[in-house]
């Protein structure tokens, strides 16, 4: 059950009177007690217009003060009257959840007590900082680091990114107490950044603006300089990039492979494989399947190039008929997207009612379970998106464990000769297959294409 008490933290954004949002402000209105973090006095005493009961958090800063102890004491404050049942409002520049551990951890106690707690967002001095400065961060990258992140611990910096360092002014402060640090600090700071950026490079100070009458500040300078530059804890320090983007040709020649075979719809998918139509880009695999004769020492003998050549240009053909008499379809492995074989459904008689099916792998392709799922998805293909009652299949040297496996059993049918030297070919039926209490399965089909 919710307690009484009540928080809402709040940003009021950087700007006096620009930023506040309408229902920002109504949590402001109507709450029993605001708490402020603000940058600036005259915002607190415009929020003070607003609500009788208006108490600054910037009491608690002290000047050697670890600010882990005064954040603590933050957030007691705004907690002892959540707990005595007062709906508490925490307005804080900029955004309450950028830069400022109170707000989160006040919201955090407040809900594993019970008491309702949320945030409202605000617009932060990242925001401003971007507008200011003609800055987009999707057009090359944009990186954002408390300065002492990349002081402290080694962090890789890409300088072909923008590069926001927060809170440049106390940079190399391990005590967490000051409030601002010298040139010497700042030179370390530098030092950092010469690792991957050049000296000459240029850099830029930012500051937002707090009261609309002042202008943000913006200084232009080359990173050598930085020591040397006046800087307060609320200023930051805006790196542009240093370097081109370079490219990965081998990330672009694998989205590049996922287009040409997204550019066909799945037929059908397994866990590892799917299948898709063929296109002219798969002929050489396709002919160096028929014109193998390790490939082919299970099924015929080899097809002269010529032959296979001209027995692609009629698998592509016999998509287009209508009836279509046979499907060959593309079989890719998913985490390559490399092809590993071939899978078919070749009607069977006038009727339109028993299909053929066939798969063949390359030799790398083999022996790995595949044929399994092939086949299961194969089936369930022909009986999900057509009208066939019965599919057949001619075991081809160890096929047979895994046409039994999947509920084709011995096909007695005189319709169906058997292929010489073969033994009788195995079959399953529509209720059959329909009836298999297969706990999963493996392949998921796509009945859009017929």
């Amino acid at each position: 059950m919710t307690k009484a008490g009540s928080l809402v933290c709040v940003g009021v954004g950087m700007t006096l009177g620009s930023h506040l949002t309408p229902l920002c402000r109504s949590y402001i209105e109507q709450a029993d007690i605001v708490f402020t973090g603000l940058s600036d006095g005259i915002i607190e005493l415009w929020l003070a217009k607003m609500n009788p009961d208006v108490r600054s958090l910037q009491s608690f800063y002290r000047e050697g003060k670890p600010r882990t102890q005064t954040y603590r004491e933050m957030v007691d404050a705004m907690l002892t009257e959540v707990r005595a049942g007062k709906k508490v409002c925490g307005a804080f520049y900029g955004h309450p959840g950028v830069f400022a551990w109170p707000p989160h951890k006040a919201i955090e106690i407040a809900r594993q007590e019970g008491f309702q707690a949320h945030m409202e967002p605000g617009v932060s001095a990242e925001d401003c900082l971007y507008a200011d400065l003609g800055i987009d961060p999707g057009t090359v990258g944009c990186q954002h680091y408390e300065a002492n992140q990349i002081m402290f611990y080694r962090r890789r910096i890409d300088p072909s990114a923008y590069l926001v360092l927060w809170q440049v002014g106390v940079a190399g402060d391990q005590s967490s107490a000051r409030f601002s640090t010298g040139a010497a600090y700042r030179q370390v700071l530098l030092d950092v950044l010469a690792r991957d950026y050049d000296l000459d490079h240029e850099v830029i100070v930012y500051r937002g603006a707090t009261l609309p009458i002042h202008p943000p500040r913006i200084d232009r300078l080359t990173l050598r300089q930085l020591p040397q530059t006046d800087l307060d804890m609320h200023v930051t320090l805006v790196i542009p990039p240093a370097r081109a983007l370079q490219p990965d040709p081998e990330i672009r020649e694998r989205l590049a492979a996922l287009d040409r075979c997204s550019a066909q719809a799945i037929v059908f998918d397994t866990p590892r494989l799917y299948t898709r139509l063929l296109s002219e880009e798969d002929e050489p695999f396709y002919c160096g399947l028929y014109t193998s004769p390790d490939t082919m020492q299970i099924i015929a003998s080899p097809l002269s190039p010529a032959r296979a050549r001209q027995a692609f240009r009629n698998a592509l053909k016999m998509e287009l008929q209508i009836p279509r008499r046979l499907r060959i379809l593309a079989i890719v492995d998913k985490a390559t997207q490399a092809m590993a074989g071939i899978c078919s459904l070749r009607c069977i008689g006038s009727s339109g009612r028993k299909v053929e099916a066939g798969m063949m792998f390359a030799n790398q392709w083999r022996a790995k379970g595949y044929g399994t799922e092939i086949f299961t998805g194969l089936v369930q293909h022909a009986f999900r998106t057509t009208s066939v009652t019965e599919v057949i299949a001619v075991s081809r040297k160890n096929h047979s464990g895994i046409l039994s496996g999947i509920g084709f059993a011995r096909c007695d049918d005189p319709a169906v000769p058997p292929v010489a030297g073969t033994p009788r070919p195995w079959s399953i039926n529509r209720e059959s297959w329909s009836a298999r209490a297969i706990r999963s399965e493996p392949a998921q089909i796509k009945t859009a294409q017929t």
